[in-house]
């Protein structure tokens, strides 16, 4: 079973991968894959508040600070993909 702690490690290892990938990316990917994403980091920062709130007992004050900013990069990269959704769709007109 992974700790909270180490969940938050590896969500953050994921978003920040997925962030770093498309900032050296060449292409635009579609409206839809930036979509997905936006959805993907919502969804996974939820899971996260939504264990924090449900489970408080099994954070220690690290694990609940490592949780606290892998939800600040998930929002983070909600709104970046956002502006690059909307920036597509207006170039695209």
């Amino acid at each position: 079973m992974m700790t909270p702690g180490a969940m938050a490690i590896a969500t953050m290892t994921v978003m920040l991968w997925i962030l770093w990938s498309d900032s050296i990316r060449k292409y635009k990917p579609s409206a839809i894959v930036y979509t997905v994403r936006i959805g993907l980091f919502l969804v996974v920062s939820g899971v996260q508040i939504l264990n924090m709130i449900r489970y408080p007992n099994i954070y220690d004050p690290g694990s609940r600070v490592l949780t606290i900013v892998a939800v600040l990069i998930g929002i983070g990269g909600a709104a970046y993909f956002a502006r690059k959704l909307i920036r597509r769709s207006g170039t695209s007109q």
